[in-house]
């Protein structure tokens, strides 16, 4: 575990003890609540599934989000997977882009409620029973960064 990483963890430690200790442990239940909501919302439960090269997964996009992302980078149990090897797509039939292709000039467009789908290529092309998976989004507005993070068992056939 890098570093960073490590520090992100400290500090989430440290912002859940304080809010325990200012605001009781039902407000931890309630954040916890919230954020397996959201989670929900956003990744497609049981979607996670082994492809040829690594895996892939699907993204529900609810109605009211929307965006345009310049820039996409993923991790799969915390192994940078480069930008060629990440393709998404918004609705079957959809040309897939790679992460290499996009830029703030040619970003990937997120309509409301278009269903996302993302395949993400493992330099080893194994993964085992379960995976962590984190999808970075890098908006050409505001906030500047989007981001999910799943743990799946991973299926041998897509949901």
């Amino acid at each position: 575990m890098g570093r960073h990483r490590l520090g992100e963890i400290v500090e989430l430690v440290r912002q859940g003890i304080a809010i325990e200790v200012g605001f009781g442990t039902h407000s931890l239940e309630a954040l916890l609540w919230v954020a397996e909501s959201v989670e929900g919302s956003v990744y497609v439960p049981d979607s996670l599934h082994a492809t040829p090269t690594g895996v892939g997964f699907s993204l529900a996009n609810p109605p009211l989000r929307v965006g345009a992302f310049g820039s996409v980078s993923a991790t799969v149990d915390g192994e940078a997977i480069p930008p060629d090897g990440v393709r998404i797509r918004a609705r079957d039939g959809e040309p897939w882009r790679r992460g290499s292709e996009l830029s703030p000039e040619a970003p990937f467009v997120l309509g409301p409620g278009d269903p996302t789908q993302v395949q993400l290529d493992l330099p080893s092309a194994r993964v085992g029973p379960r995976a962590v998976i984190r999808l970075e989004l890098r908006s050409v507005a505001i906030p500047p960064l989007v981001w999910v993070e799943v743990a799946d068992q991973v299926r041998t056939a897509p949901a």
